[in-house]
């Protein structure tokens, strides 16, 4: 038995050697067939290249010596020593010799003597033809290839008439390219055969090359390419060169390509080399047989006993080999269990020296390991087995724990009796704790699934339900079976099949999460389910999904609750616009009367009191107008207008309202201007008056007797044209405490809010003023200590403006007493006003002013009027009963030339969005209530003068 083994174990190796010889050699042919092919081409691919510089270099040359010929020619021409014989007999000699120089490039040469056009061409039978040209002689948008020479002084002109692709293909004729190879002349972009023959088929080349090679020929680079042709029924791969070169003064971008099928290349080697490495395969096989076959018969006649010490031996030290890699040692042990031979790596693996082990399995009560491997070994061979495999836990002398696995053959002899055993014992503990924690963390990502309240679904890439992990999930449990092989898009509803397959699929091709929102109808209940799809591998994908249902049912609630807000703000505004009507109604026949009895005559003490009340009536419009801004703003509803200003001028427009103010209280109010503030910025300088009239007025307001106020205005350059307006009120007044400071800018908020606070006000102010800041893209900024003072500073964006031809610097003296202007600017006047108080007191103003004016109580009288009579300018009132004052501008202005007039809204309702409205109406102004006298006098002076200008136009 051991004999038959040994045989065959010899017979098979020496075929393994001589299989991998005849393997090696072969690959050895194949890469030295490889060496020369790769040879072979490089130097074909430099032979083609050179060929193809080679020609395109002469048919430059050739080109450039034919401009040359005719240019001598032109010169020949303009010979003042030829005359008329001349020029018919040796001018045509000369032309004759240049066509027989350049046969397939000239096809026609034309000669403009000034007078008279005769043309020379030579025909296909060889004929030279001169004669007289009917026709206009070509340019070169008339034909493609027209090369033109011009004399310098007897304004004679040539023109040829060439064909470079004949010419070319004749020329390429002489250069030799292998079988099946082609000669091609790019011009434009385009390709020309220049294969001879007539029929011969021309050069199909793919795409993506031929892209190159024009991109190539474009800026004039040499390029060698790997194609893929076809040439009428044939097709196959080449390479191909090509080489950019001017066709002279008449075309600029040219090439020519030559190429050679790759085949061919190789076609010259294949059949010698394959002949001679065949022979050579088939030889080494023979002598692989024949030395196989010899160590057959040697072996047979080995002894034994021999061939058993030597496999032994031979494997041993193999194994050793194997096993320093491996953490690993070879033992062997006889039939008694003591070991006879170990290799040297025990030590290093179970840490004992190996005398001790082999010392261990002499004994009958050796170490329990030892103890516990022969018992092993018996129990194999009671149960009739040829080999042991455990594994079992070692402890080393230095108190480390290894894992070990011991595997052992057991060895018998020809008559079946147990000789002994060879056995392999590895360190395998990097291993165990590696499969231990590969266990571990599959038990770990096991128990998160299954504690994870989402539905987890894997699918393949068709989308078939492949596992599945359901959860607590009212949807899924319902289904009494299970999903496994269903599709995942015949469990999804028909409505939303499409957006589930889109992102299925967008997922699988992206390889990134994509996610579908789902409605699961179940028991007449809505479940949603936000599932997100990602690609496990490249064969599965998975899913999962999870219930927002509640979450679904929290944004319900979120938006109905934003639509009451939004309700509930409109309705504050439009409660707040109303109100703003309501007041400003009587407020207008309170101010009105004001202003009326200050134009009239009144004793010192009637002036007193009718300052009282309008100092009253002035206070109540402001905090009406305070409350409005603040509604504004809060309903975002306010607007950015910018237009062109100077910071500093419109500073000190703003500080000059308070300096009587500051004199009476005995403050010193002063300004600091940096030179910068003086040039001109783009902002919304209203607003910004708004601020600073706020910020001062308070410190004004807040200062003792004696006491400063400073206002600094600077401004800093960010970026380009934007920059910064710092403008800060700095005083000395009373000061505010550290911890009311944060609450300044809070609405209605005062720092005295007993019912006898000293100093009176809306607390809406400061809020308001932050607001337009922030608004600006700035920040409002506070910093005050009791008794010593406060300093307000704000910051806003501005952008300087661009230049501006006019500027109103400086500000006109403002007329006080407009009493009887209508002398001085008549003007004819309708007046629609439906409210008794409104239209006495505008009787009243109007009067004042000298005016004679018509009334219409509503739109449709105001209509009526307008149709009949002639009017300049009509003030009219918005809110009218019939039909308002924004329908009634509308039917005027659809009047034509009757409708041209110029139409003043009157309203108290102030939102922006009014005044806008009244603009689309077609009214030309909007004045809120209450109506000041003055305000009123200067719009009529304004639309007088402005009637005027258009009669004059």
């Amino acid at each position: 038995m051991k004999k038959r083994i040994g045989y065959r174990r010899d017979f098979w190796l020496m075929i393994a050697i001589g299989s991998t010889l005849v393997i090696l050699v072969i690959l050895l042919g194949v890469s030295f067939f490889k060496a020369i092919s790769d040879s072979e081409t490089k130097s074909k691919r430099e032979f083609l290249r050179r060929q193809t510089e080679l020609a395109a270099t002469e048919i430059e040359i050739d080109i450039d010596r034919f401009e040359i010929t005719a240019k001598t020619l032109i010169d020949y021409l303009e010979d003042e020593d030829l005359d008329a014989e001349d020029f018919r007999g040796d001018f045509t000699k000369a032309a004759r010799r240049v066509f027989n120089n350049y046969p397939s490039l000239i096809d026609t040469l034309w000669v403009d003597l000034q007078d008279s056009v005769v043309y020379l061409t030579r025909t296909e039978r060889n004929d030279f033809i001169r004669n007289i040209s009917q026709g206009a002689v070509p340019k070169k948008g008339d034909r493609d290839f027209i090369f033109t020479t011009k004399g310098a002084d007897k304004g004679f002109e040539l023109t040829f008439s060439l064909n470079p692709v004949k010419f070319a293909k004749d020329f390429v004729t002489h250069y030799y390219l292998n079988k099946g190879g082609s000669k091609l002349l790019m011009l434009g972009g385009k390709t020309q055969n220049l294969d001879p023959g007539q029929d011969s088929d021309m050069l199909v080349i793919d795409e993506t090359s031929l892209e190159k090679i024009r991109y190539d020929v474009e800026i004039g680079v040499i390029g060698i390419y790997q194609i893929d042709w076809k040439k009428g029924a044939n097709s196959g791969a080449g390479i191909l060169v090509q080489y950019p070169f001017n066709l002279g003064d008449f075309y600029d971008d040219a090439a020519l390509l030559f190429m050679v099928e790759s085949d061919s290349i190789l076609s010259g080697i294949y059949s010698t080399y394959l002949f001679l490495f065949s022979g050579f395969v088939f030889l080494l096989m023979g002598t692989v047989v024949f030395f196989t076959l010899s160590l057959q018969h040697n072996r047979e006649s080995q002894k034994l006993l021999e061939e058993s010490a030597e496999e032994i031996s031979e494997l041993f030290d193999q194994q050793n080999l194997l096993l320093k890699e491996l953490r690993g040692f070879v033992y062997f042990h006889n039939f008694k269990g003591q070991i006879t031979r170990v290799s040297d790596e025990v030590e290093v693996i179970l840490g004992h020296p190996k005398s001790e082990f082999l010392e261990a399995f002499q004994k009958e009560d050796g170490h329990h390991d030892a103890l516990n491997v022969k018992s092993l070994v018996k129990r194999a061979l009671n149960q009739n087995k040829s080999s042991v495999d455990i594994e079992y836990d070692f402890i080393k002398p230095d108190g480390t724990k290894l894992r070990l696995r011991i595997f052992e053959k057991l060895v018998f002899d020809e008559q079946g009796r147990f000789n002994g055993g060879l056995g392999i014992c590895t360190d395998i503990t990097d291993q165990f704790l590696s499969k231990h924690e590969l266990i571990e963390s599959g038990k770990r990502l096991q128990n998160l699934i299954d504690n994870i309240p989402d539905v987890i679904f894997t699918f393949d890439n068709d989308g078939k339900v492949l596992d599945s992990h359901i959860k607590d999930q009212k949807f899924l449990q319902s289904i009494d079976r299970s999903l496994i092989g269903d599709s995942l898009f015949d469990l999804v509803p028909p409505k939303q099949r499409e957006q589930t397959q889109f992102a299925f699929n967008l997922a699988r091709k992206t390889e990134q999460i994509q996610t579908v929102d789902l409605k699961i109808e179940v028991a007449q209940e809505s479940q949603y389910f936000e599932v997100r799809f990602f690609p496990l591998d490249s064969n599965r994908m998975m899913s999962v999904s999870k219930d927002i249902t509640s979450q679904r049912i929290w944004e319900k609630g979120l938006v109905e609750a934003m639509n009451a807000a939004d309700q509930a703000s409109k309705a504050k505004s439009e409660f707040l616009a109303n109100m703003s009507h309501e007041i400003r109604t009587p407020m207008n026949g309170l101010l009105g009367i004001i202003d009326l009895l200050d134009q009239t005559n009144l004793d010192a003490e009637q002036l007193q009191y009718l300052e009282i009340i309008k100092n009253s009536g002035n206070s109540l419009l402001s905090i009406i107008k305070d409350i409005l801004d603040y509604s504004k703003i809060e309903a975002g509803k306010i607007e950015i207008n910018s237009i062109v200003f100077s910071p500093a001028e419109e500073l000190e427009k703003q500080v000059q309202i308070f300096y009587g103010l500051a004199q009476k209280k005995g403050v010193i109010l002063t300004t600091v201007l940096e030179p910068a503030t003086k040039e001109l910025m783009e902002g919304d300088v209203e607003k910004i008056n708004q601020v600073i009239l706020n910020l001062v007025g308070n410190a004004v307001k807040f200062t003792p007797k004696g006491g400063t106020v400073v206002v600094k205005l600077e401004i800093e350059n960010i970026s380009g044209e934007i920059h910064y307006l710092r403008c800060s009120v700095k005083d000395s007044g009373i000061g505010i405490p550290k911890e009311v400071i944060p609450r300044l800018t809070d609405p209605f908020y005062q720092v005295e809010s007993s019912s006898s606070r000293s100093y009176q006000g809306t607390g809406l102010g400061l809020a308001i003023a932050k607001k337009i800041v922030e608004l600006m893209g700035g920040e409002l900024n506070i910093a005050s200590e009791p008794g010593v003072g406060s300093t307000f500073a704000f910051s806003v964006i501005l952008k300087k403006a661009k230049f501006v031809a006019e500027y109103p610097s400086s500000e006109m003296p403002q007329r006080t007493n407009w009493n009887g202007m209508a002398n001085e600017y008549p003007a004819r006047i309708l007046l629609a006003e439906d409210n008794e108080l409104n239209l006495q007191l505008m009787t009243l103003m109007l009067g004042q002013l000298g005016y004679d004016f018509s009334v219409a109580k509503n739109g449709l009288e105001a209509l009526d009027l307008v149709k009949s009579k002639d009017f300049d300018m009509i003030l009219m009132d918005v809110q009218m009963p019939l039909l308002n004052g924004l329908e009634a501008s509308k039917k005027i202005r659809e009047l034509g030339d009757r409708g041209n007039v110029f139409i003043i809204g009157l309203s108290a309702n102030v939102f922006d969005e009014d005044q806008k409205k009244a603009t689309e109406a077609g009214m030309d102004d909007y004045l809120t209530k209450p109506i000041r006298l003055l305000k009123l006098a200067e719009k009529i002076k304004e639309y007088s003068l402005k009637r005027d200008l258009r009669n004059v136009k």
